[in-house]
């Protein structure tokens, strides 16, 4: 099928939701024609984090390889449970894909009752597309230059300082409370739609603290907006080098990365999974999408479908019994 070059989001949509199964024929012969009209990218959180951001890189690397549009479409609520489920309940033809991450595939599961997927079945794993590290921030109100004194701060005044996150159950939300945790901190909740709103909220003022990704938060940083006080990585990190690490600040075993990846519905024919992990390889090894991967505030890397699996059922194993010992659920 040639696609026009002026097609509309909504004329790209439609196709979509029509398909050519619908049109009668064999699931085979769309596979082995695949990709034959739009794909949907579904991304479980609001534009403005680097969910969205290296969804969006991706897509269009990919748009390009593949010689067909993909249309990336946010979703975002409780978490990106409701928008996995959905992907994970949809036709297996590779043309409904979820932009997956550390809170979908690695949290939500084991925080959430009765989610409605299960993070490594219900999926067909593609590859992961970065890794990075989380920074803690405040507003630049916030009479606190180091994590020590955050936390005599919050001492100071129980319950009366708030954090932000991208929704109950993300993986910023998981960082602050296993920090508090370990700090005795005592603050309020406030769960967004995904961290653009967070930030938005954060730098005028309305809540105090929040995580973030790199990529998000250091125009804020550099600009003065905002103020960064540690970093959840094993090291120092190039473009934040004067800012220390949890290690450094104080707070051992405090490394935390969190990742973003394509997944598709599990039952995806092998000519297809073939297709989009080839596709996938091309994308991530370009140095332009290494590049405004980089920008972000990540690392580019490129999984088999294989090691994909590996390292979901390693973050779900990381961040179960801290789940449990926080007793924490949604």
């Amino acid at each position: 099928m040639q696609v026009p070059k002026r097609l509309s989001r909504r004329a790209m949509l439609a196709m979509l939701a029509t398909g050519a199964a619908a049109a009668g024929f064999p699931r085979l012969a769309a596979a082995d024609n695949y990709p034959s009209r739009p794909m949907l990218l579904v991304v479980p959180f609001a534009a403005g984090g680097g969910t969205d951001g290296t969804a969006r890189v991706l897509a269009a690397a990919l748009s390009s390889e593949l010689g067909q549009p993909m249309v990336v479409e946010n979703r975002p609520a409780a978490g990106g449970v409701l928008s996995a489920a959905q992907v994970a309940a949809a036709r297996p033809d590779g043309y409904t894909l979820l932009w997956g991450n550390t809170t979908t595939l690695g949290i939500s599961p084991h925080l959430y009752k009765n989610v409605a997927y299960d993070p490594v079945a219900s999926f067909q794993q593609i590859s992961r597309a970065a890794t990075g590290p989380l920074v803690l921030i405040v507003n630049q109100a916030v009479q606190a230059q180091s994590i020590g004194e955050l936390v005599s701060l919050a001492a100071s005044r129980p319950g009366e300082l708030n954090f932000g996150s991208a929704g109950n159950g993300t993986v910023n939300h998981l960082c602050t409370e296993y920090l508090k945790s370990k700090t005795g901190m005592k603050m309020v909740h406030v769960p967004y739609k995904g961290n653009g709103p967070a930030l938005v909220d954060l730098v005028a003022g309305r809540i105090q603290m929040m995580f973030g990704g790199m990529g998000q938060l250091v125009p804020h940083i550099k600009a003065g907006k905002v103020r960064a006080l540690a970093i959840a990585s094993a090291k120092r990190h190039p473009l934040l080098p004067d800012l220390p690490t949890f290690a450094e600040a104080g707070i051992p075993d405090f490394e935390i990365l969190e990742f973003f990846g394509l997944v598709a519905p599990s039952g995806i024919p092998q000519n297809v999974l073939e297709r989009l992990s080839e596709a996938f390889r091309k994308a991530t090894a370009s140095e332009r999408v290494r590049s405004q991967i980089s920008n972000f505030g990540y690392d580019a890397v490129f999984d088999t479908p294989q090691d994909f699996r590996a390292a979901i059922v390693r973050e779900g194993a990381r961040w179960k019994p801290i789940i449990k010992a926080l007793g924490l659920s949604a």
